[in-house]
């Protein structure tokens, strides 16, 4: 682990948008990376004044555009409405600048392929923080054991609802929850089980109710839209299942691997026989400690999504997760579960 002090290579960066989110994650998240702050961007000129004085940056902006022609930057990171994403997106590709960009990456599969025609060669990273956190990586490698055999089924709850919503809805590009939360599950699901070619919403009355996707492989995802969950307390819950094994993510602090054990239906007489081949393995964040990795920043995936980007950047090569693509497959998600009411709708990749 190295502080943004310690690299010898850092990318020279800019930020556009720092309201709250940029202010309590982006901002922090910093301290741990490769990079040198250039220049803050906000509409609101107080505010970006404020925000460069704490933090060492020499120039502040109101417009991005200047700040772009004003500055020798590598890459910027865009943190503002998802309505405002793809302008943005497409003036720094245009700048000739890598982009980060926080979630939602839009409002509609169009938003997507807006960005997507105007990158060129410039890397594209999305901040789905939940494809980045450790738990989702841990999952990741223990779903490629060659022992955990094949991804069945997932099954998740997320405090969540989904209205209806035809095309107009979408044209209109307004926010809701769906969009502004529910691309936090989307992404994770659709890192663990891969893309999603078929999409059923069942609606309880008050939108509640269950999201089901089937992915590529032939696997399926049933989400519990557990939209009256206490959702300022443990209610976000996923689970995978192989050939007798099967993992399971509580909320993005613990990951459990449960491995079948030596058992007779008949005759057996202890639910843990000898040996540590067999049963469950555990990790969890540990509350006790001061240290990073215990730290939301890192569980949470922020820091492991920046430090993919930067990585990407100075590699001077293109991302395989949280791809434009990828968020476009989000999006189709977004979109086809708003317009499913009970019924299938497929979704062509």
């Amino acid at each position: 682990m190295s502080y943004a002090r310690d690299f010898d290579k850092r990318v020279r960066v800019g930020i556009v948008g720092l309201g709250s989110h940029s202010y309590r994650n982006l901002l922090p998240t910093l301290t741990f990376l490769p990079v040198d702050l250039i220049a803050v961007t906000d509409l609101d000129k107080d505010l970006a004044d404020a925000t460069a004085k704490q933090y060492g940056v020499e120039r502040s902006y109101q417009d991005t555009a200047e700040m772009y022609a004003a500055e020798d930057l590598d890459a910027v990171l865009l943190c503002v409405s998802p309505q405002l994403h793809p302008k943005l997106a497409r003036e720094a590709f245009a700048a000739g600048l890598h982009v980060w960009l926080e979630k939602p990456v839009g409002t509609s599969v169009a938003d997507v392929d807006s960005m997507i025609d105007a990158r060129g060669d410039r890397i594209a990273v999305v901040g789905y923080k939940k494809v980045f956190m450790p738990a989702a990586v841990k999952a990741r490698e223990l779903t490629g054991l060659p022992e955990f055999g094949k991804l069945h089924s997932i099954s998740g709850v997320y405090p969540m609802s989904i209205p209806h919503g035809d095309a107009d809805f979408i044209a209109r590009g307004e926010s809701n929850r769906w969009l502004v939360d529910g691309c936090h599950p989307t992404a994770l699901l659709l890192s663990l089980g891969g893309s999603a070619i078929e999409v059923t919403t069942h609606r309880a009355d008050d939108n509640s109710g269950a999201l089901i996707i089937r992915h590529e492989g032939g696997n399926v995802t049933a989400l519990h839209l557990a939209d009256s969950a206490p959702m300022f307390q443990p209610s976000e819950h996923y689970t995978l299942v192989g050939d007798g094994q099967s993992i399971e993510i509580h909320n993005s602090r613990s990951v459990k691997y449960q491995r079948n054990i030596p058992h007779s239906y008949v005759a057996g007489t202890t639910f843990a026989p000898e040996g540590t081949d067999h049963g469950a393995i555990v990790w969890e964040a540990q509350d006790s400690y001061n240290t990073l990795e215990n730290k939301a920043l890192f569980t949470q995936g922020m820091f492991g999504e920046l430090r993919y980007f930067l990585d990407c950047v100075l590699e001077d090569r293109q991302p395989e997760l949280s791809t434009l693509e990828f968020a476009r497959n989000v999006m189709q998600v977004f979109e086809a579960a708003l317009q499913s009411d009970g019924t299938p709708v497929a979704i062509n990749n």
